[in-house]
Formats: C-alpha cells, structure tokens, sequence
C-alpha cells in the first residue's frame, strides 16, 4: 500500500503518493532527474563563494578542489554550506586545513591527482584530524582562529552600531 504525502499547487492541497524510498533502484530517467537537480542544487549553492572567490583572486583550481569537497559531502535536503562537519565553525575550518595539507602531500609526492577524487581526500583529511585527535595542532589552530574572528566580529559590531546610531541621528 503506497504512502502519501500533500502538496501544495496553486493554494490547493493535494495528495500525492511517496515514490522513492531509501533503497529504490533508479531508472536511467530518474537518475538523470537527480542529477541534474544535485548538479543545480550545487551551483546554487556554490555560486556565492564562486563569486567572493573571483572578487578575491583565488584561483580556479582552488576553487574547483572546494567545489569537489563541497559536492562530495552534499546530501539533499541538509542545508549547510558545505564543510562537513554542519554547524561546526571548527571543525569545517580544521577540515578544510586537513584537506589542504592532503591535496599539498599528494602533489609533493608526485602522486596521480586522478587517484585521488574528492571523497579520497576527505577520507584522508578525516583520518588525519582523528591521528591527531581532538587536542590536535590543526583543530586547535582552527579553534584560535574561529575565536579571532568571532571577537573581530564582536568588536566590528560595537562600530557598526556607533555608526548607525550616528546616521540615524542625522
């Protein structure tokens, strides 16, 4: 017997069954469906570090490593801005650090880039970060950075209050 779900089409209600479920094999449309909408969903959400990025000078290839980590932690419907660890300022940072460091080794050794895919550096950067544990240099350097930015944050604000106080006066 089918589940169902409601939707919502032109202010009206309607019941709709649940076609997929986690397991259900895809048929070469549905899996063309998907994705194309994770490939949509990923330059959605991509595009504003892509433009910061632009603005900022950092190189294409940067970009596309942290398109690849992004895209290979992506999961529908968790909204995040990537990073892997959600919600963790320190963990996204020391991750990221972690990867780097990864991408900077592989290079050194002169090791083939195609071995490496996205999800084989995370991997990498994952098991590096658990070596060193939770009292690591990577996670405590991101923890001392995310601390500074949070009191820059903090104190730029004391500014930006100062100054709307003063253009609202006026």
């Amino acid at each position: 017997m089918p589940e169902y779900d409601q939707i919502t089409i032109q202010g009206k209600t309607f019941r709709v069954p649940l076609r997929y479920s986690a397991g259900h094999q895809l048929n070469e449309n549905e899996a063309a469906a998907l994705n194309q909408t994770y490939h949509e969903n990923l330059r959605n959400n991509f595009a504003k570090k892509v433009s910061d990025g632009d603005e900022a000078g950092v190189p294409q290839e940067t970009l596309q490593q942290q398109l690849d980590d992004y895209a290979n932690e992506y999961q529908f419907g968790v909204r995040t801005g990537g990073g892997g660890f959600r919600g963790d300022p320190v963990m996204t940072l020391a991750m990221g650090v972690a990867r780097e460091l990864i991408r900077n080794a592989i290079k050194a050794k002169g090791y083939d880039m195609e071995q490496w895919p996205a999800s084989r550096i995370s991997q990498a950067a994952k098991a590096l970060l658990d070596q060193q544990g939770p009292d690591g240099k990577i996670i405590q350097t991101a923890r001392t950075q995310v601390e500074a930015e949070k009191n820059a944050a903090k104190e730029a604000m004391t500014s930006v209050n100062e100054l709307l106080d003063q253009q609202a006066a006026q």
